[in-house]
């Protein structure tokens, strides 16, 4: 395996080429499938053993191993090989959480997806060109579907074995290119791949956009996707999630957890959007006593948890950009955040303006070390600055004033 670091500003880290950060190395795991009880407490231990324990889930459901180090990286990616967890191919292959599984799926659409994977790998000189964060979704559609996940070229299936094919944008913001039948999937992809391609490694989707004649898209209708409950599944059982507190957990509570699952049953577990897990093949029995393990590990368990609407990045000292102890204010803005439980708005504690962990506008963003943006990003012109005994305080307010005028 070659192996190589990476600190460019914007860059993804991958297991073959992580990323320095405050704490160390950081390597990013995608996972597109589901993946067993055992192979995921493997990888628990190899955090402990190679790095320094700490796991985290992104909001696009991907895992983000911390702590290696220049020698232990090498040592590590070969075991996240061995136990055939995600690729560090691009461009990336993102699909519905349940994918497969979901008994509310429109159609089968495994086998594309399968052709689709290999088709599109960067062995092809064609498609060389490419940036590391190009990305391509399917969205089968059922439960748990993507339309808040956004990627450079999506499609999404309908109830007619046709997919709608956009580009640049989650659901609701991407350009409508149209629909597309299933056996032109592959071929259409490859097309739209190539032509990002020409336009050189640092081009995306968006910036072929604005060449594009395209019509308006058909509005999206379906209810925001929500992780965390228990969802049907095509043989019967079901899959049942839960939310890690701010994306954030140790390796020996995550494996505690996933022993746990397998215990109750659960076949295997996978990662998801929104910083949850999902433990897959469970009865309703089994997840009800499941939940229960999963609140004594401190897990995100009911969708009205006021941690569901704070987003943290790492802060320090894990980053070395950040100048705010983000995963340390978490809980106690939680707290103040509690009158947006039942609104679509999040509080964003971000170390620095890069705004990593929610590069969307937020009701209310903290910027490392003390200013406050209100409906913006965290690189948007501050409001105003405030102290650290006022923090909190501030969120509560401002907060109260966004949900009752």
């Amino acid at each position: 395996m070659n192996f190589a670091t990476s600190n460019i500003r914007g860059a993804c880290p991958t297991v073959a080429a992580p990323m320095q950060t405050g704490d160390g190395l950081l390597a990013r795991i995608i996972s597109n499938e589901p993946v067993s009880i055992d192979a995921l407490c493997a990888l628990c231990d190899a955090s402990l053993a190679h790095g320094n324990g700490i796991i985290e889930i992104t909001q696009r459901g991907s895992l983000q191993i911390r702590g290696l180090s220049e020698p232990s990286a090498p040592t590590f990616a070969g075991i996240v090989a061995s136990l055939g967890m995600g690729a560090d191919n691009s461009p990336a292959l993102l699909t519905s959480q349940l994918f497969g599984l979901d008994a509310g799926e429109s159609f089968d659409s495994t086998p594309l997806v399968a052709h689709l994977r290999s088709a599109i790998q960067l062995e092809r000189t064609d498609l060389q060109g490419l940036g590391p964060k190009v990305s391509v979704l399917v969205d089968g559609g059922g439960s748990l579907h993507l339309d808040e996940v956004p990627a450079d070229i999506r499609l999404e299936a309908t109830s007619s074995y046709l997919f709608k094919l956009s580009l640049a944008g989650d659901a609701h913001s991407a350009a409508f290119v149209g629909y597309v039948s299933m056996n032109r999937v592959v071929a259409s992809v490859e097309d739209l791949l190539r032509l990002i391609a020409s336009w050189g490694p640092a081009a995306r989707a968006k910036d072929i956009v604005a060449g594009l004649k395209l019509g308006a898209a058909p509005p999206v209708t379906r209810q925001p996707c929500e992780p965390l409950g228990a969802y049907p599944l095509k043989d019967g059982t079901f899959a049942c999630g839960f939310a890690l507190p701010f994306g954030n957990t140790t390796a020996a509570t995550l494996k505690r957890f996933a022993q746990s699952a397998g215990e109750h049953g659960a076949r295997a577990l996978r990662t998801v959007p929104g910083r949850a897990i999902l433990a897959i093949g469970v009865s309703l029995t089994a997840a009800e006593a499941l939940r229960e393990s999963a609140v004594n590990e401190g897990f995100v368990v009911d969708a009205d948890d006021p941690r569901r609407h704070v987003v943290a990045c790492s802060g320090t000292p894990a980053c070395a950009s950040a100048r705010l102890a983000t995963r340390e204010w978490a809980p106690e803005v939680a707290r103040a955040a509690r009158s947006l439980v039942g609104t679509s708005h999040v509080v964003h504690l971000s170390g620095c303006s890069k705004g990593c962990a929610h590069p969307g506008p937020a009701a209310v963003t903290i910027v490392g070390p003390d200013r406050i943006v209100v409906n913006g990003r965290a690189g948007d012109t501050p409001r105003a600055t405030v102290s650290a005994a006022g923090l909190v305080a501030d969120i509560e307010r401002l907060c109260s004033k966004i949900t009752h005028g």
